[in-house]
């Protein structure tokens, strides 16, 4: 089965993502540059309005412990200043997003953009070498430098007046230490402004296309005309009610029905990160997985 709107998880940089956004200052903006056609207002109920947009991102005033989709931040974020962004990565979870969010805004923006790994000693350069290495495979487009500093203050010094600084949420590196614990002032006093990322796993709502099925009543000799995989889930009223597998109907009798040779479904929750997708197509021969909601209802395969 194809993906629904499959490039979105490529995390083109030119595209952009699909995207939820919350009242707070500078995000409406934000979410405005970094979305793929119009980014979608948030409720009350974040996990609701994620699913139903199928967001990649969520910009918001604050990170919280909300973590289904990824979080951008904007903190003294004015687009009309900014002149060149600027993503200083590290090893941390973070810092993949950081920079494609970086190439993102540079494009929109029409700006330079960069990315930058400090060293805060002579012979710790291995690790931000590394780190641009990996990177560039993920934004060839963004430049990547060195920076031997000691802290990040140092580093934001080194910043023209009118650079937009992007970073992870703190993963445990030296440099996100510096930006997210003691250091955490040094965001607002950023140049440009800054725009803080937490990266999520991928989720099976992002990934899934419209939910198809068979119904539990339909004979087994049309069944065998319409189904094109190995197995394909059985429906009933909108309920997934179970799997049915081709190579147990080629063997049936044609006039009996589909539910008379389903077994007990298997699937993934629509909120389930895609990792634990593979065993379950494994599982069914790999034929399209079923993802249902909280309800037990298809909404979705991958």
């Amino acid at each position: 089965m194809a993906l629904t709107e499959g490039w979105r998880r490529d995390f083109g940089t030119t595209i952009g993502w699909s995207v939820v956004w919350t009242r707070g200052e500078g995000c409406a903006e934000l979410a405005a540059l970094l979305a793929a056609g119009e980014p979608k207002p948030a409720d009350a109920d974040l996990r609701s309005a994620s699913i139903r947009a199928r967001a990649d991102l969520l910009v918001a005033k604050r990170l919280t412990s909300f973590d289904l989709i990824g979080t951008v931040v904007p903190v003294g974020f004015d687009e009309d200043t900014v002149s060149e962004v600027v993503a200083a990565v590290s090893g941390g979870p973070h810092s993949v997003l950081a920079a494609r969010v970086a190439a993102r805004l540079s494009s929109v923006l029409g700006v330079d953009g960069c990315l930058v790994s400090a060293s805060p000693a002579d012979g710790n350069d291995d690790a931000a070498e590394r780190t641009l290495s990996g990177l560039a495979l993920a934004v060839p487009e963004l430049p990547g430098r060195i920076v031997r500093v000691d802290s990040a203050k140092a580093l934001v010094g080194e910043m023209s007046p009118t650079a937009l600084l992007v970073v992870g949420a703190s993963g445990g590196s030296w440099l996100q230490r510096q930006f997210m614990g003691p250091g955490k002032q040094l965001r607002v006093g950023a140049p440009g402004g800054a725009v803080v990322v937490r990266s999520a796993p991928d989720r099976c709502f992002q990934r899934m296309s419209d939910p198809d099925g068979l119904a539990a009543r339909m004979l087994v000799g049309v069944a065998r005309d319409v189904m094109d995989t190995a197995a394909f889930p059985v429906v009933e009223d909108g309920l997934l009610v179970g799997i049915v597998r081709r190579s147990t109907l080629a063997d049936a009798d044609p006039s009996s029905t589909v539910g008379e040779h389903m077994e007990e479904p298997v699937f993934v929750s629509e909120d389930d990160p895609v990792d634990v997708v593979s065993e379950v197509m494994e599982h069914l021969d790999h034929g399209p997985v079923p993802v249902v909601d909280s309800d037990g209802r298809l909404v979705g395969l991958i």
